[in-house]
């Protein structure tokens, strides 16, 4: 069958069970848009027997959306609808297969560079557009496509993967970092404040100094880290060399990790306020480390708004024929008068104990 040819359905969606609540809101999402969906609650007869299943999959629907999770790839049932539609897929040229990932499971024989939609950042409404757009003419429908500017949004994320426009690459990268950032502004914001709920911990004494110090050695290897994440090979195996595509699941893996620095230094630094201390001139000297973490967060804040607005009209650019240098990389440092006020706390607990001696 050919992609002028008709069919009976639009989409037919694949899945296991345990996957059904999100499957059925997907369905619920497309039948709003008139999409004519095989889903099985609707066609239980249909169902029955393996060849009826090849016709489906493999020649009655336009495209097959699977929804790939451990229990999906576990499952027998789900591995003849799969075949299925892969059988289809190597006999035209035009994408049957539309993947949509529930968790990391890898699905034998979807190739890697196949395009696949993030469940988690999509949501049902980023699932239900992408579809959409992919039906174009043949839908019903015509939902608004991918405006130039960096994904903002779960369902903007999901139009970049699903159409992956010129620089498609580092547009889901700014997307994602935006979204990790966006997700832990109320850790931001107690930062800010510098609140910390208690975690019921109060250390002893001169135990603290100890403590203190310790802490001050894991946020070295935090900012560690960041040069690991933004290092060539790591951003060569993302992204691509040049001329080369990127890769969505190392692209998102590293815009996770970066997000994940700064989580930790939030984390960090709220670590140290939610802790107690016993000894009043240690317990400045906690208030004032936890202090250090404040400019390399907004260093790691305003890296990504810079290159979320950089990559506004990135496409538009590279269109144009433009020649565009996509290189970024953030340094982290300190303000300097937050070590100078370290050490003076530091100094002034010295002094402390030796007058007590």
């Amino acid at each position: 069958m050919t992609e002028d040819e008709t069919y009976d359905y639009d989409i037919a969606v694949s899945f296991a069970a345990e996957d059904r609540e999100l499957v059925r809101d997907v369905v619920t999402g497309l039948k709003e848009h008139d999409v004519k969906v095989f889903f099985d609650e609707d066609s239980t007869a249909e169902t029955w027997g393996e060849n009826l299943l090849k016709a489906i999959y493999g020649r009655r629907a336009r495209y097959a959306v699977l929804f790939i999770s451990s229990h999906y790839v576990a499952k027998k049932w789900t591995t003849y609808e799969r075949q299925a539609a892969q059988d289809r897929a190597f006999q035209q040229t035009a994408s049957h297969i539309l993947p949509v990932r529930i968790d990391d499971s890898d699905l034998p024989g979807l190739l890697s560079t196949v395009g696949y939609i993030d469940a988690d950042f999509a949501g049902v409404r980023g699932i239900v557009d992408a579809v959409l757009r992919k039906l174009g003419d043949h839908g019903r429908t015509r939902a608004p496509k991918f405006d130039g500017r960096a994904p903002r949004t779960p369902e903007a994320v999901a139009l970049v993967l699903s159409e992956r426009p010129p620089g498609w690459e580092f547009l889901l990268y700014g997307g994602l970092l935006h979204r990790g950032i966006a997700d832990l502004e109320d850790n931001y914001l107690d930062h800010v404040i510098e609140f910390a709920a208690h975690n019921g911990k109060v250390i002893a004494g001169e135990d603290g100094l100890s403590w203190l110090g310790n802490k001050l050695t894991s946020v070295s290897t935090i900012v560690a880290n960041l040069d690991r994440v933004l290092s060539d090979d790591a951003q060569t195996a993302a992204f691509g060399k040049p001329g080369e595509a990127g890769d969505p699941e190392r692209i998102i893996h590293l815009a996770n990790r970066l997000t994940g620095i700064y989580e930790e230094l939030l984390d960090w630094a709220a670590g140290i306020r939610a802790t107690g201390f016993e000894d009043d001139a240690i317990r400045h000297i906690a208030v004032v480390e936890a202090r250090l973490a404040d400019m390399p967060i907004q260093q790691l804040r305003r890296f990504v708004e810079d290159f979320l607005q950089q990559m506004d009209g990135l496409t538009a650019r590279l269109l144009a024929g433009e020649n565009v240098d996509l290189t970024f990389s953030v340094k982290i440092e300190m303000d300097p008068i937050r070590p100078a006020d370290h050490h003076r706390a530091l100094r002034a607990y010295a002094a402390q104990l030796s007058r007590k001696s």
